[in-house]
């Protein structure tokens, strides 16, 4: 096969995710007060959700990763490291990339996919070879961040 199929998310984050959309067209119509979507898990947005949705999320987003390093990189520097999961600015936005391109799959027109080709994954994969910079991720070699020990009494690590 010349492509592989985009990995489908779990069940869960499917029904979090049709259930978003079901608020989203009803937010014309104000049946749904603004207010309580905030409480609504998003997987997008991992930290807002139940910690088993949260491992759903993270281990589709595993199988993104191996699906957009095999269609989408050609050199090393654009590879999304395997110690991804220890790389907030990565983990911050590889779920929205995910749930982004499912959505591309879904629509009924190209041009989510265009969309997604041409602006969303580039930016994000620019991004983040940009951040990671010279590390040794790439090869296997996870590299902490330089700064963790000067935020490591502010922030969980």
């Amino acid at each position: 096969m010349m492509v592989l199929p985009f990995p489908a998310p779990p069940i869960s984050v499917l029904a979090a995710l049709d259930l978003l959309h079901g608020v989203h067209g009803r937010e014309g119509g104000q049946a749904f007060p603004p207010s309580s979507v905030a409480e609504l898990e998003r997987p997008w947005e991992p930290a807002s959700c139940t910690a088993d949705l949260a491992e759903a999320i993270w281990s589709w987003c595993d199988d993104v990763v191996l699906w957009l390093n095999h269609e989408y990189v050609w050199r090393p520097a654009q590879l999304i490291p395997a110690c991804w999961r220890e790389h907030p600015h990565i983990a911050r936005e590889l779920p929205v990339l995910a749930v982004l391109r499912w959505e591309a799959e879904a629509s009924a027109a190209p041009e989510q996919a265009e969309e997604w080709n041409r602006y969303a994954f580039p930016a994000f994969s620019d991004r983040m070879t940009d951040r990671l910079g010279e590390s040794t991720c790439r090869t296997g070699r996870h590299q902490d961040w330089p700064a963790r020990a000067r935020y490591s009494s502010s922030y969980a690590t």
